[in-house]
């Protein structure tokens, strides 16, 4: 008996140990290990070392910076390949430079300007790059690492030109061998997993499922809501956490989609899912509003009518619901067992006895047969309730159009689910015909970082492509917008000299300036005369073709005035030209000898590292790194004086530095920290190891080390504060101004298509509007992200973070109804809800419009928002008692005439009254970060009789007495 009891207990302290354990060791943090000591191995070993000379050391250096252990095999491929190539292409930039420079006699002005001259060009092109690219990044910093040290070492020597370069070829490579055999050599003894996108992908369908289920439970006329419901605050969570794993299955997908794997599915068979998960996400966002009150979600009056209009809701949309749910289970399943997620735990449940296709084909029953009944539930519900409420002559209760927006978002949701359906019947046919075999990357220009046409479909079988989200995006609307202001100009100022009207008509720039150009008519003169030249000149100067020119020169001078690539590829040449001016000074000069002395490269080399393209990431790495140098050069010094040269020692107390560094840089978000403290450890405590006849003490080296990275920190944080700046608080107003334009456009194109004479739906609009979505979505993301990195930036005014939160909230909640409002108009009934209320619908569609054009104005100039804007509600109010009216005459007409169409009438009414709520939210927030520009104020002058009633008057103000 009490051997049993050891035996249990020692089982369940084993495993506690085993969870805490994994906790700090994983399979990275090993392989991580085992690449350090193998390159201390390298150095110490003084045959082997040789090759890299007196710049052996930087083979820990290498390792930590561009070559450390990936999280998988295909991560390590790619740098590997990418980052040895930008090292190849250095050396061979930096080798050319100096062997031009050897031409010239030893240390001449010619010989320290060529390479000079070569350092600052590779500055300039690999900023460029790593602001344009952003996959390029490490490619680009490894280049300049060695390019720095080859251009400021032995200028002009041709005998040190070969072997200089020879010792980095031998850095570059041994840091890279030895990440990727350490990598490879962990992953032979322990599981490794491929890749997490199978997973995130099952269990993104878990929460999908949690969060209907939520719904499910608080649906209904009599909702029992236990002690351990969810809260508000439990709710949104969820949903937030929904939207980051929507957003970051593209990012995984990416990286499995370059990697080699073996198993019998490609991932481009669930590849498709991405895309159905997004519009899942989006229904359950703007379709399934929780009302977290006790007794009821629906919040009724004690009549009868009512009551029963509302339980004959409850019942189809409680079986569509639980149809959903078996579907999202099933193809959750299906992922899982395909797949064979080594990490995910699968789903414990005990139906899924029978094959998986066979599984897959009986939820697709039951989603059909819970969808046809709640269809044909909610046509005869709605056609009673319509005949109903017409002979008592009372409007349709706020609660039945919830319901109608509730059971229209679950036939969405369940067409959604039945097309993932369809992808798992053929996933589990392919995957029982097919047989284990080698999966190699797909190699595309995804891989170089340039980004990709990019679209989410509804249709089926189609996908969503990956790019990536940088500063490109905004350069490419800046462009775009220039252009038109340059189309625009050109076309008045050909009007200005008298050229016909008619030949302007044209909007695209090549049939516009391809027209007949005229001019004043008049006596020409002699060829010989002032006028006949001046009047030739003009002719030429307005020629289409010299027209065409102009307008390609400005759009370019443009493009380069305003590229924040350019702006960031200056700004690293502007600084590693101050900062290696004393590399290339005569050879006796006190600033060759102290930049010689004092190893300046790692000034260059640290401002290069801290520069990023804006402010706030710039202050946050700069500080981080500063810490991690003083922490590694303090460990450092602790080194040297335990093992002084013994190469024993050395190993064992820079192997073991690692495990705390490996520590931060997987498991927390200290990575700018560690990495310093790391790539300082070595080129202090080896120094001496590495040169012997090195005069200068271990601790005079530690201070030296950690002044140069200051000063290169410094010079970063100088720079980028101080030329061409790009603080996150104003690329914040400014995005979010963008980002209204983009919301207000996709508005214009959702209703200019509700009123076509005959919709229909083309599938160049679908992509159309379906990339612009994209595109929001993707700007509010980077604005999240911007707000992430204004919380380190220094400003002497205080930054409303939480405000910016909840306005990118907003934002977010505005995309995902208009994404409603798109599926909702594909269904409902034209002729009474579009013909016959067009001037009020008109009017809805303007005002809300202007608000978001007042509330675009006010981000991005920084002015307040005016007193008095257009109210959507009273619009609404307006547009709703047409439409009721419309309905209610065709009804008469023919009670069976709309059908289902009826409830999506309901759905968009309700919808578009969630829209604004979600606009006067928005207003609020803008008039509290702007003010209100207010003429009329609680002026002790002026009576509140005197002021007009808002109101009946169909404006809203922003203008809020309590705040005065």
């Amino acid at each position: 008996m009490k051997a049993e009891v050891l035996k249990t207990r020692f089982g369940q302290a084993s495993s506690c140990i085993q969870a805490y354990g994994k906790q700090f060791i994983s399979r990275r943090s090993l392989a991580r290990l085992l690449s350090v000591f193998l390159c201390c191995l390298v150095v110490v070993i003084r045959p082997v070392s040789k090759l890299g000379g007196e710049f052996a050391f930087l083979v820990l250096a290498l390792r930590e910076l561009v070559l450390s252990v990936q999280e998988n095999l295909a991560q390590q491929l790619e740098l590997t390949v990418l980052n040895v190539t930008g090292a190849l292409l250095g050396i061979g930039l930096s080798t050319l430079a100096k062997y031009i420079a050897s031409l010239t006699p030893d240390n001449q002005a010619r010989s320290r300007a060529t390479c000079a001259t070569f350092l600052v060009m590779i500055s300039f092109f690999a900023g460029w790059i790593k602001s344009r690219m952003v996959r390029l990044q490490l490619s680009m910093r490894i280049s300049l690492f060695v390019s720095t040290w080859l251009l400021t070492t032995n200028i002009g020597v041709r005998s040190r030109i070969l072997s200089d370069s020879g010792a980095f070829l031998f850095v570059t490579f041994a840091s890279a061998i030895i990440s990727l055999v350490s990598l490879l050599f962990v992953m032979a003894l322990l599981r490794w997993p491929s890749t997490s996108f199978e997973g995130d992908m099952a269990r993104t369908f878990a929460l999908l499922r949690q969060c209907l289920s939520i719904n499910l439970q608080y649906m209904g006329v009599k909702t029992v809501v236990s002690d351990d419901s969810i809260t508000p605050q439990e709710y949104s969570q969820f949903r937030d956490r929904l939207l980051q794993q929507s957003i970051n299955l593209n990012e995984t997908y990416s990286q499995a989609a370059f990697e080699l794997r073996i198993g019998r599915l490609s991932l481009k068979s669930i590849r498709p899912f991405i895309s159905i998960v997004e519009h899942l996400r989006r229904e359950v966002a703007w379709g399934l509003p929780i009302q977290f009150t006790v007794g009821s979600a629906w919040d009724i009056s004690n009549t009868s009518s009512q009551y029963k209009l509302l339980t004959d809701f409850e019942a189809p949309a409680v079986l569509l619901g639980h149809g959903i749910l078996a579907a999202m289970q099933a193809v959750e399943r299906l992922i899982v067992v395909a797949f064979q997620q080594g990490p995910y735990v699968k789903p414990s449940s005990q139906t899924w006895s029978e094959p998986e296709n066979e599984a897959i084909h009986t939820a697709e029953e039951k989603l059909v047969l819970a969808r046809d009944h709640a269809r044909e539930k909610l046509a005869r519900i709605f056609t009673e309730a319509g005949m109903q409420h017409r002979a008592a002559g009372s409007n349709m209760p706020k609660d039945v159009l919830n319901g109608s927006l509730v059971m229209i978002t679950l036939l969405q949701m369940a067409q959604e689910m039945r097309l993932a359906l369809k992808d798992a019947r053929r996933i589990a046919s392919r995957y029982e015909a097919s047989a284990v075999r080698l999966w190699y990357p797909q190699i595309t220009l995804a891989w170089l970082g340039v980004p990709q046409a990019f679209f989410m479909s509804d249709d089926f079988g189609s996908t969503m492509q990956l790019t990536g989200i940088s500063d490109a995006d905004e350069d490419l609307r800046e462009q775009d917008a220039e252009e038109r202001l340059t189309i625009a100009e050109a076309r008045q100022a050909l009007a200005e000299q008298s050229h016909p009207m008619d030949s302007m008509q044209s909007l695209t720039r090549r049939t516009y300036f391809g027209a007949s150009v005229e001019t004043k008519s008049g006596e020409p003169g002699p060829w010989y005369s002032l006028k006949s030249w001046s009047r030739r000149s003009k002719m030429l100067w307005s020629h289409p073709r010299m027209v065409d020119g102009r307008m390609w020169l400005s759009k370019g001078y443009r493009s380069i005035q305003h590229s924040s690539h350019i702006r960031h590829a200056m700004k690293s040449a502007i600084g590693v030209a101050i900062l290696s001016f004393p590399a290339f000074m005569p050879g006796q000069s006190a600033g060759r000898r102290w930049f010689t002395t004092w190893h300046g490269q790692w000034m260059v080399i640290s401002y290069l590292r801290v520069l990023e393209t804006n402010t706030g990431a710039t202050w946050r790495i700069g500080y981080l790194r500063l810490l991690g140098t003083i922490t590694g050069a303090i460990y450092a010094y602790i080194t040297w004086l335990i093992c002084k040269r013994n190469p024993y020692g050395l190993v064992v107390l820079v192997t073991a530095a690692d495990v705390p560094i490996t520590w931060m840089i997987t498991k927390t978000e200290l990575t700018p920290l560690a990495v310093p403290a790391s790539l300082t450890l070595p080129t202090i405590v080896l120094a001496q190891y590495i040169v012997p006849e090195q005069t200068m003490s271990v601790l005079e080296l530690a201070g030296i080390r950690v002044s140069m990275i200051a000063a290169g920190i410094i010079a970063a944080l100088l720079v980028n504060s101080l030329v061409f700046p790009r603080h996150c608080r104003v690329l914040f107003l400014s995005d979010t101004g963008r980002t209204l334009g983009s919301l207000s456009n996709l508005y214009m194109t959702l209703s200019h298509e509700v009123f076509h004479d005959q919709h229909i739906y083309t599938p160049d609009e679908r992509r159309r509007t379906q990339k612009l979505e994209l595109q929001i979505r993707n700007a509010l993301h980077r604005l999240s992200g911007l707000i992430v990195t204004m919380g380190a930036e220094l400003s002497l005014l205080p930054k409303p973070l939480r405000h910016y939160r909840q306005i990118v909230t907003v934002l977010q909640k505005l995309l995902d109804l208009m994404t409603g409002l798109r599926k909702m108009r594909t269904n409902i009934p034209r002729e009474q809800t579009v013909a016959s209320v067009f001037k009020e619908r008109q009017e809805f569609m303007s005002s809300v419009c202007i608000i978001l054009f007042a509330c675009q104005h006010a981000f991005r100039t920084r002015e307040p928002l005016p007193q008095f804007l257009p109210s959507t509600r009273q619009a609404l109010s307006v547009l709703q008692s047409h439409v009721r009216k419309s309905l209610q005459r065709a009804s008469e007409d023919d009670p069976h005439s709309m059908g289902l169409s009826l409830v999506y009438a309901f759905a968009e009414q309700d919808v578009m009254k969630n829209l604004v709520d979600t606009l006067e939210e928005l207003l609020k927030l803008t008039g509290r970060l702007f003010g209100t520009s207010a003429w009329l104020t609680q002026d002790p002058g002026l009576t509140r009789t005197s002021m007009p009633d808002e109101g009946d008057r169909g404006w809203y103000s922003t203008f809020k007495w309590e705040e005065t």
